[in-house]
């Protein structure tokens, strides 16, 4: 992400087309971080407690 602020700050000729690209290009890896981060592991937690309740009220009954 770091290496993308010199593109997002560019100055020159072309400065305009290299701050939109280091702009989307820096938004993009920040969203892409923060889904991995958050989004991913709750999604699994989620799933994987949905999957636990389903299996134990299929399991069949154990009879002593």
């Amino acid at each position: 992400i770091f290496g993308c602020v010199p593109l997002w700050l560019a100055s020159g000729s072309g400065a305009v087309s290299r701050r939109i690209m280091g702009t989307t290009v820096i938004g993009g890896m920040i969203a892409a971080s923060l889904i991995a981060i958050f989004f991913i592991p709750v999604t699994f937690y989620v799933v994987e407690r949905l999957f636990a309740a389903r299996r134990q009220t299929l399991a069949p009954q154990q009879v002593p």
